[in-house]
């Protein structure tokens, strides 16, 4: 695997800490969020109940891939002026990131972010989650303009988007996570293995606490990647990215921490085994969101533009549970979509009043003489009008 020295330190580059954007503010209204409260002892009575689940009283394990999300969000650009109203920025120029009419990927705006020549900055922009996050399932739409090119180093990097990111001096510039410091997942556009013009392949770029700059070029020679695909300025693509913080035993870090990307639907990218952190209180997940920077130590040839649009994210659990009704149903894949339906959406299951009753009324009515006879053999008296309430 291709080894590279500090990609991601520059001259500009800040770090990532709530400390100076939020001092005053912390100051002035002290507050208990979740994550306080689980460092301060709030698990300190589940002893009995993680024992129960095999788990012991000294581990805290991280949450189970595929849970029923807190919240789901979905960011509809076109309800915004200003992209602060969305993302703060950490590093790069405000001018560099902005709204956009045209190209858009649905609806009437999207996000660029412009990185000029000679220069490593466009902008970091982050979604903050107040409370911390254990777990976190992210889609966007992203694309490169038509003429993105990354001539003059081989490979060159560039990042495109923070999957998962804990506030901390350790979260970007070289240095090794202490499980403390903070910590990070980014997908990058690489030039690894392709012509400077491209089509491109993607990065996952990791600090965690037993490297820096943990380095995953998703192609055929790397061990975690289960695909190997192209980028093609000036196309839209659809990403997704899965990440769930690992768990802790008696205050150490076990490596079970879990990175998934996805493309165009693809799975292309599973890793397992990330010790990410070794507090739970307070080095979880802090920030998603889109980012435009280009190379570290060397610098983009010229004006380059990366697009975002339909960003949605799964709090503390995945997209698969997320209930109906709430108008985010997910896509049937298209082998199991009835060809005959133009609905291109569908739901597990609906509210009462969305119910087929005479489909309910013939399942009870098959199953009604089979559940009678085998609560008799069991020996339950049935109360009268029993089999009426199957059939109202």
């Amino acid at each position: 695997m291709e080894e590279h020295s500090n990609p991601e330190r520059t001259d500009g580059e800040r770090s990532n800490s709530r400390d100076e954007r939020r001092a005053s503010e912390r100051r002035a209204t002290p507050a208990v969020t979740r994550r306080r409260a689980l460092q301060t002892g709030a698990l300190a009575g589940a002893g009995a109940v993680l024992g129960a689940i095999g788990l012991g009283t000294g581990s805290v394990a991280a949450a189970p891939a595929g849970s029923r999300p807190d919240d789901i969000i979905h960011l509809d650009y076109d309800e915004y002026d200003d992209v602060s109203d969305l993302y703060w920025l950490s590093n790069g120029d405000v001018d560099n990131i902005n709204f956009v009419s045209d190209p858009v990927y649905s609806g009437e705006s999207a996000i660029q972010i412009e990185v000029n020549g000679d220069t490593h900055w466009g902008a970091n922009a982050h979604y903050e989650f107040e409370d911390g996050l254990f777990e976190l399932n992210t889609r966007m739409r992203f694309a490169l303009n038509t003429n993105w090119s990354m001539e003059g180093r081989d490979p060159s990097n560039c990042r495109l988007w923070n999957c998962a990111l804990s506030l901390g001096e350790a979260s970007a510039g070289g240095e090794v996570p202490d499980g403390t410091n903070g910590w990070s997942n980014r997908m990058y556009v690489t030039s690894r293995g392709t012509d400077p013009d491209g089509p491109f392949h993607l990065l996952s770029d990791t600090y965690h606490i037993d490297a820096a700059q943990d380095h995953n070029y998703i192609m055929d020679d790397d061990e975690y990647a289960l695909a190997q695909p192209d980028i093609v300025p000036g196309v839209w693509y659809d990403f997704e990215s899965y990440v769930c913080v690992n768990s802790v035993s008696n205050g150490e870090a076990n490596s079970d921490g879990i990175v998934r990307y996805w493309l165009d639907g693809d799975l292309i990218f599973e890793r397992e085994n990330f010790s990410f952190t070794s507090d739970l209180g307070d080095n979880i997940i802090d920030t998603t969101g889109p980012v435009n920077h280009y190379g570290g130590l060397y610098e983009a040839p010229k004006d380059l533009f990366s697009y975002y649009d339909d960003h949605s994210m799964a709090l503390n659990g995945t997209f698969e549970f997320e209930p109906c009704g709430s108008g985010n149903c997910t896509t049937i894949p298209e082998e199991e979509s009835d060809p005959e339906s133009d609905d291109e959406s569908s739901c597990d299951s609906g509210s009462d009043d969305e119910t087929d009753s005479d489909t309910a009324g013939d399942v009870a009515e098959d199953d009604l003489e089979e559940l009678e006879e085998a609560l008799s053999d069991a020996g339950v008296e049935l109360p009268q009008g029993f089999g009426e309430l199957f059939s109202r």
